[in-house]
């Protein structure tokens, strides 16, 4: 069903969606130009959308959310106040005139309306997201955190260059990869058991699992100079788990109400998840 034609779409307008995307692009330091060119549309397109003329289509909805850091909730939530909009009003004034076949005509109508919306909202969600395994514990920007023997968790984020490879997520604890990598950060890491030199990897320690950069000589170093990592001898065993992708960004994460979606979309991801690490019931 395509939405780009003018008139355009209820939920978009209630949003003032041509204001928040004018916001988001000028935050992201790019023009109308640049947004045309990463979503292979023409400039006067992106400069529609941005004034209500027109829609994107559905499927250029999420990489344009990804590109401009928007949640899909923000397009489809209701009006921050709640109030009525002038359309909505008149709607309810033009429905009190039509006798009760009528009514009865237009709220099937409208009913297939709001279905079709709803299924193209779900299948946006499943374009924009992912379900990530969580490594359990955390390694450690210094000496290592010791390995829980437990089964990992999972999370949604959304999908982006960054993580595109990506076979799961770690927690990032302790200050020897400042400024690299903060205390707390999640890190996107893809399996591995090798690495060049200049990459960060998870490495699994007789101390416990770190993340440390690979040297030309491969040893594993702190990129905090302050906190350097001790040099090992032949004995002590490290195992690369995986490389470092990137930082989980703020942006990656879904919004409250898009969580709560997530969970019903990926029943059947959930549920395959759970069962490949025994966590069924």
């Amino acid at each position: 069903m395509n939405h780009s034609s003018a008139g355009g779409d209820a939920a978009f307008c209630a949003l003032r969606f041509g204001a928040l995307l004018r916001d988001r692009r000028r935050m992201a330091r790019l023009t109308q130009q640049d947004v045309a060119e990463k979503l292979h549309v023409n400039p006067n397109t992106v400069k529609n959308w941005e004034y209500d003329r027109t829609k994107p289509d559905h499927d250029l909805i999420p990489p344009l959310c990804s590109l401009l850091g928007i949640r899909l909730d923000e397009l489809y939530q209701a009006a921050p106040d709640g109030a009525p909009s002038a359309l909505e009003e008149r709607v309810v004034r033009h429905l009190r005139l039509l006798d009760p076949a009528d009514r009865k005509a237009l709220d099937k109508m409208i009913s297939v309306m709001v279905d079709e919306r709803q299924h193209a909202r779900q299948a946006a969600m499943r374009e924009a997201f992912r379900l990530f395994l969580i490594r359990p514990g955390s390694a450690a920007a210094g000496i290592g955190d010791e390995v829980p023997q437990e089964p990992p968790s999972y999370t949604f984020l959304r999908r982006n260059a960054a993580n595109s490879r990506a076979d799961g997520v770690v927690r990032v604890r302790g200050r020897s990869m400042e400024p690299v990598y903060q205390d707390g950060d999640y890190v996107y890491f893809r399996n591995a058991s090798s690495a060049r030199s200049g990459e960060d990897v998870i490495v699994d320690t007789e101390e416990g699992a770190v993340i440390k950069r690979v040297s030309a000589d491969g040893t594993l170093y702190s990129v905090n100079p302050d906190l350097p990592y001790p040099a090992r001898n032949d004995q002590n065993t490290l195992v690369i788990r995986g490389r470092v992708l990137g930082i989980v960004q703020s942006s990656d994460h879904p919004g409250r109400e898009e969580s709560a979606l997530l969970e019903d979309l990926f029943a059947d991801d959930i549920r395959s998840f759970r069962q490949a690490y025994g966590l069924e019931a």
